[in-house]
Order: C-alpha cells, then sequence, then structure tokens
C-alpha cells in the first residue's frame, strides 16, 4: 500500500477496498474541518521553518566566500549575526509548528476515536457477541493511539520533509546539475525501496495488533471472573492459555522488529553510498576548481539535510507498517454494519402498549433455531409471567422485543407497530429493563439514577424514591442523591442495586417493562422491599416478568411456559392454576419446582 493510498483508506465508508478521493477529503474535512485556523497556522509556520532551514546554508556560504575576500568585520559580523537569527528563528518556528501539529492531531484522532466508539455502541449484539470488551479496547483506545502518534508527526517529518527535500534538490541543482541529479535519485531509489518493505510487512505488523488485541481481550474476561476463577481452581488453566497467548504476541511482536530493523539496515546503506558518492564528487570538483570553498560546504550542508530528511523519513515508513495494521483494524469495524437498522419510524399510541409475535423463529447460528413458531399476544396493561428451563428461550424472546435482533421469520409488533418500522430509540425509550445484574458507574448516585442526564430535577427524583417507598433506604445514605459510587459493585448490596434499577425505570416512566430476574438472588426481606416498589412500576403498564421462582409470578394476568423454544401454554394463571393437566400447575404442586426451571 502507498502512502496515498493509506491515507485514502482511513474513512472508507463505502468498501474497504475501493476508496476514491471523494471519500479522502470526507476524511479530512470531517476531522480538520472544526479546525481550519490552527491547520492554516500550521501550515505557515511550516513553510517558515522550511525557508529558515534553507536560506541558513546560503549564509553560511556568504560568509566563508566574503572572508576569503578579505571583507571587514563589520560586514562579517552582519551575516553572523542574521545567521544567528535565522537559526534562533528557525528553532522557535519549528517549535511552533510541532506544537500546532501536535494539537491538531491529537483532537482528530480523539474526534475519530469519539466515533469509533459511538459506531461500536451502535452495532447489534451479533457484533459484540464476536469481540470481547477487551479486543474492542485494544481497537478504540490503542489502534487510534498508534494513529495519533503517527499523524502528529506526520505533517512535520513527512510532508514538511519532503518540501524541505524539493526545495534542497532545486538550489543544489542549480549550483551543479550532477549533485541534484545523484541526490534525485538516491530519494527516488530509497522511496521505491521503502514502500516495497513496507507492503511486504504489512501483515506481520497486522498480525502483531492481532496478538496485542487478543491478549487485551483474554485480561479483559479474567478480570471481570476472578472470584469465579479462585472459586474454582482454574487459576492454572488461566496461566497456560496466558503464557500462549503471550507466546504468540512475542512471535508477532520480533516478527515486526524484524521487518523494521531490515527497513533501517537498508536505509542506512543507501544513505551510506550516497555519502560517499556525494564526497567524492565534491572532492573532484572543488580540486578543479569548479566549488568556492562556500560552495562547497553549502553542498555538503544541504547533503547532510537531505540524509537526515530522508532517515527521518525511513523512521516514518518504519512506523508505517504498524499504523497501516491499525488503520485496517479500524476500517474493518467502520465497515461493519449492524443487522439491526432504524426503521422510517412509526407512532406509538399512548398509556400500556400491546405486544404480538406472529410466526417467529429466531437462531443465534446457522442451523440451531432458539425460538420455533412463536405466536402470542398481550393486552395493553397486562402482566404476563415468563417461565421455563435455561435455555429455553425466555431471554431470546426479550432480546427480539427491544430488538437487539430482529427474528428470521415473522413480526414483533408492538402498539400495533412492526418493530422493523420503529427507530431504535424510539422503542427503547418506551420500554424500561431491570436485569438480574445492575450496571453501577463510578459517579455520583444522582448521575447513576439519570444516566448522566441533567435535564431531570432533584426534586423529580426524590417523587420517585417516594412513590416507591424506598424512602426508609435513601435516608440511611451519608450525602443523599450526592454520594459518590466506586462503580465496581461495593457500595450497594444486590437488593440496593435492584432499588436503583427500579428508580431509573420510574424516572424513564416506560409504556412497557421487563423484569428478568430481578428478585431471584434476594433475601426475602429486600426482596419483599423491591416486589412492592415493582407492583407500583407496573401500574398503567403492560409487563412480561421472566422468573425462576413461581412466587415472583403469583401476581400476574397471564402465565407463559417456554419449553425448547416452543410455547408449551399460554393462558390466565388462575385458569392454568386449576387445570391439573397444566405444567403451571404441576410445578405449583412440586416441593422444589424451581428446579425444574434451572
Amino acid at each position: 500500500m502507498t502512502l496515498r493510498q493509506l491515507l485514502r483508506s482511513l474513512r472508507a465508508r463505502n468498501s474497504p477496498e475501493q476508496v476514491n478521493w471523494r471519500q479522502y477529503m470526507v476524511l479530512w474535512r470531517t476531522y480538520l474541518g472544526p479546525q481550519r485556523l490552527r491547520v492554516a497556522l500550521m501550515a505557515l509556520f511550516l513553510l517558515a521553518s522550511i525557508a529558515l532551514q534553507l536560506l541558513g546554508p546560503q549564509l553560511i556560504r556568504l560568509f566563508i566566500d566574503t572572508f576569503q575576500q578579505h571583507a571587514g568585520q563589520q560586514v562579517l559580523a552582519l551575516i553572523a549575526l542574521g545567521y544567528l537569527g535565522i537559526a534562533i528563528g528557525g528553532r522557535l518556528v519549528s517549535a511552533l509548528a510541532s506544537y500546532l501539529c501536535e494539537d491538531v492531531g491529537w483532537r482528530a484522532t480523539n474526534r475519530l476515536r469519539e466515533d469509533l466508539a459511538q459506531h461500536c455502541l451502535q452495532l447489534d449484539r451479533s457484533f459484540h457477541g464476536q469481540h470481547t470488551p477487551g479486543e474492542l479496547l485494544e481497537r478504540i483506545d490503542s489502534d487510534v493511539d498508534v494513529l495519533a502518534n503517527f499523524f502528529s508527526q506526520f505533517v512535520i517529518q513527512v510532508i514538511g520533509s519532503g518540501i524541505l527535500m524539493l526545495g534542497i534538490l532545486i538550489l543544489m541543482g542549480r549550483e551543479n546539475l550532477w549533485f541534484g541529479l545523484i541526490l534525485g535519485a538516491y530519494i527516488v531509489l530509497s522511496i521505491f525501496v521503502f514502500a516495497r518493505i513496507q507492503r511486504l510487512s504489512r501483515a506481520p505488523y497486522k498480525r502483531h495488533r492481532q496478538a496485542q488485541a487478543a491478549l487485551s481481550g483474554f485480561w479483559g474476561e479474567v478480570l471481570q471472573s476472578l472470584e469465579d476463577i479462585a472459586a474454582s481452581g482454574a487459576a492454572r488453566y488461566i496461566l497456560l492459555r496466558y503464557f500462549s497467548l503471550q507466546r504468540q504476541e512475542n512471535r508477532a511482536e520480533l516478527t515486526s522488529i524484524y521487518w523494521w530493523a531490515g527497513l533501517e539496515t537498508v536505509g542506512i546503506a543507501i544513505e551510506l553510498l550516497s555519502t560517499l558518492l556525494m564526497l567524492v564528487l565534491c572532492g573532484y570538483f572543488f580540486v578543479r576548481g569548479a566549488l568556492t570553498a562556500g560552495t562547497l560546504v553549502l553542498l555538503l550542508s544541504y547533503t547532510a539535510q537531505l540524509l537526515d530528511r530522508t532517515f527521518d523519513l525511513t523512521d516514518q515508513f518504519g512506523s508505517l507498517q504498524e499504523v497501516t495494521a491499525s488503520i485496517e483494524r479500524i476500517n474493518e469495524i467502520y465497515h461493519t454494519t449492524s443487522r439491526v437498522q432504524d426503521g422510517p419510524g412509526v407512532v406509538f399510541p399512548a398509556g400500556a402498549l400491546a405486544i404480538a409475535f406472529e410466526s417467529v423463529a429466531f437462531q443465534y447460528e446457522p442451523d440451531r433455531p432458539v425460538l420455533h413458531d412463536i405466536s402470542f399476544e398481550v393486552a395493553p396493561g397486562e402482566v404476563v409471567g415468563l417461565i421455563g428451563r435455561s435455555g429455553s428461550g425466555k431471554s431470546t424472546l426479550i432480546r427480539l422485543l427491544l430488538r437487539f435482533y430482529d427474528p428470521e421469520t415473522g413480526s414483533v409488533r408492538v402498539g400495533g407497530n412492526d418493530l422493523r418500522q420503529a427507530k431504535l430509540d424510539e422503542l427503547r425509550g418506551r420500554v424500561g429493563l431491570v436485569t438480574q445484574e445492575v450496571q453501577l458507574f463510578r459517579a455520583s448516585l444522582r448521575a447513576n439514577l439519570t444516566f448522566f442526564d441533567d435535564a431531570i430535577a432533584d426534586q423529580r427524583i426524590l417523587a420517585a424514591i417516594e412513590e416507591l417507598g424506598i424512602m426508609p433506604w435513601y435516608t440511611r445514605l451519608p450525602r443523599g442523591l450526592d454520594t459518590e459510587l466506586a462503580g465496581n459493585g461495593s457500595d450497594f448490596s444486590a437488593g440496593e442495586s435492584q432499588l436503583l434499577a427500579c428508580i431509573r425505570v420510574f424516572l424513564k416512566d416506560p409504556q412497557l417493562i421487563i423484569l428478568d430476574e430481578a428478585t431471584s438472588r434476594l433475601d426475602p426481606l429486600t426482596e419483599q422491599l423491591i416486589t412492592q416498589a415493582i407492583e407500583k412500576l407496573l401500574i398503567g403498564r403492560t409487563a412480561i416478568i421472566i422468573a425462576h421462582r413461581l412466587q415472583t409470578v403469583e401476581r400476574v394476568d397471564r402465565i407463559m411456559v417456554l419449553e425448547a423454544g416452543h410455547i408449551v401454554e399460554y393462558d390466565q394463571r388462575s385458569v392454568l392454576r386449576n387445570r391439573p393437566d397444566s405444567r403451571y400447575a404441576q410445578l405449583l404442586t412440586m416441593s422444589h419446582p424451581e428446579e425444574m426451571l434451572a
């Protein structure tokens, strides 16, 4: 991949293979457009720095030639002061250009990181099932970080060096055509060789980045499961797995280092050959009297600058492999589209929402169906208890209802609307979900309850707490809504976390509530408190309650029993309870019905 193709591929959304200049301009307009002033100042300082670097050797030649002509000390002093001013000014301008370049690069890539994170959050559950949190963190943060470090130096090291080298070639060609031709050939040969090596080494660098992502994903899984690992004695297995992943990462890194070392070695060899040839040529022309001492120093100074800049470009080409691999991995995510797309939008009716599943079938993997021809209806305001063994399809049914996935066949209707026609935000804004695991953030209690929505007033939060009947719990908090949470689950018990979830749902004021095993792990006293809060949540709303314990569904209107993806029975709770042959009635007569539902 050439440098131009690399840049053009960064934000190609239509195809990862075919990229055109229009897409390339979209990239720069998107991320650099808001920084027009900084980019203009950066370009101005960069050009000024290049001009001063080209002017410095000219003053050195003027000083030497003037000295050989026995000019007065005043003239030499003025030339020396001029050179000193140019040298200091060049350093200052170069520092300003570097600062602006870093600033522009980091601002642009931070926006890219934000854009990439938002894109990942909008992808459906199937994508997140294929990528671990650690791998996504590696891509969003580390891969973009590589890109930030590259582009913060790209203008200075590549574009700036390119302009300076072109200026040096033009000035040297004016002094002597042979010098311009030799150094021009050196630059062409260097670029050709570096581009060839970069193209061959792209795959090893991509494997290295992938190995790093796999190792990060492994640690993400381990750190979330430390208690389970320790309790089950799986530490030995974890260490063996870590050693295996670390060896893969080490091998990939060594391979990428070999390629980088090879690139450096080739660059040094070409530079030494070109320097030797230039010294011989300078000596030849100086001995023949074709060059003055000042011109000789000028040419050697320009040669040193050009070779140094070429070596800087070698370093950039060395980092280009890693950057290319990171960009390809970023593009892979950019070109991943969600299977669940926003519909044109629908109008949901006010009040409790009706639910209808019409001949719904679904499978996560080919030839492994989870739901088979599911059809049922829930009237507005009804509360349905959903019971069944683990793996019977209860959670899958809820995921379809929240439109985390779309059914393979059939349709899911809420409020009379096919969910495929609804916008995701419109749908999920009308559904409240309470699960076993409640995610708490490192922030104040207020922020955790409102999900960082500053528009929700404290009076509304306190009113919700009062209405749910849990004000005694709230008054025990040390700082009320300003209580800071650590976000690691140590602040509240499982029951108290469930209370927070109830407050969240109440503030959301949904039309449909889904309770997914919300009280399955609580002690009786806490369960009673949460049950009271849930009963108030359900007033005037449609609800589906998934339960493993039959006590949880004692107050529901209807019972649905799922088994192996089929609806075994679905009817009024009182009807099923009084029918001896019903599965629900049989469970009620068992001493430990939860064992049958586990």
